[in-house]
């Protein structure tokens, strides 16, 4: 496992299941566990969902230069940020996404990548590899088929991934090719593009679903606790009864954190014009009257 440390079985372990499919409720609640959850004296935390199609950014990444927001509009497929770095993702029901919560210290990539490997390839009829770039891919064809991304935070740590088993390739390549890629210039985090994508189901189709992968990891998980607790929540509810996962889910769905904590960029307009958006907001223009207006697809229509 390169630098981590193997360690035997542990006392205690969690695993949580989440039952909402809304990207934003999902990741409000995985924050929230991350700043009130102590993996050292309450376990440390295996949580798992799934979501509707949505894409999700990276934090420090451009939506302009990533995403389709066009076609995201059109398929009515949500668009988020998350807290974690790393590139640009596709969600929807065909994938589980799977986040492992410990301590900064026992926080381990390779491990927790090697972990999930062999839970797969123990129950399904696929051969699933970690990569030097810590993500997953099938063999034959380094087809990838998880990436991976962390956030380490007051001494704790998640290492989140999202497994495909089955997957609108077309739909996905389609909403991860902006169509304004070359009229973006910035210094952001660029997602790197796999050159083939992999996903369970094409390798076994008779075994492989999102409820036998999650009922897989989760019985590899136990396997390393002396005792496990096991929770299925009700995040939806959880956002309007719990404050801080309310809160954590209103600045992921605000415009100012989605678009506005872009990094600075420039944009060439369809004449050629150089303008400069910054905080999600035009600050350099010819056009006077523009200037503090969010750089939103109806403003674009007019560029």
């Amino acid at each position: 496992y390169g630098m981590c440390s193997v360690a035997g079985r542990k006392a205690l372990g969690r695993i949580v299941r989440s039952t909402s499919r809304c990207i934003y409720e999902n990741l409000a609640y995985e924050e929230h566990l991350l700043r009130t959850h102590d993996p050292g004296k309450e376990g440390e935390l295996l949580m798992m969902w799934s979501n509707r199609p949505s894409v999700v950014l990276g934090r420090h990444q451009n939506p302009w230069s990533e995403v389709s927001l066009s076609e995201a509009a059109r398929r009515q497929v949500a668009v988020a940020r998350r807290h974690s770095g790393g590139g640009t993702v596709y969600h929807d029901e065909g994938n589980l996404n799977i986040s492992i919560l410990t301590s900064q210290k026992a926080h381990c990539r390779k491990r927790n990548l090697q972990f999930i490997a062999d839970a797969i390839n123990g129950r399904f009829k696929v051969k699933v590899v970690p990569t030097a770039r810590d993500d997953l891919e099938m063999q034959p064809g380094s087809r990838k088929c998880s990436g991976t991304a962390a956030r380490i935070a007051r001494g704790r740590a998640y290492h989140h991934m999202t497994m495909l088993v089955d997957v609108d390739l077309e739909r996905l390549s389609g909403i991860l090719r902006s169509e304004l890629q070359t009229r973006v210039q910035s210094t952001a985090t660029r997602s790197v593009r796999a050159p083939a994508v992999g996903y369970l189901r094409q390798d076994d189709a008779s075994d492989a679903s999102v409820d036998a992968l999650a009922a897989c990891v989760a019985d590899a998980w136990r396997e390393g606790f002396e005792a496990v607790e096991e929770t299925q929540v009700d995040v939806e509810e959880a956002t309007k009864s719990v404050e801080s996962v309310r809160k954590a889910m209103d600045e992921l769905k605000d415009w100012e954190w989605i678009y506005g904590r872009t990094p600075v960029f420039d944009f060439v307009t369809s004449d050629g014009e150089m303008i400069n958006i910054k905080n999600g907001r035009v600050s350099e223009a010819r056009d006077q009257s523009i200037i503090g207006e969010r750089f939103t697809q109806e403003l674009l229509a007019r560029l």
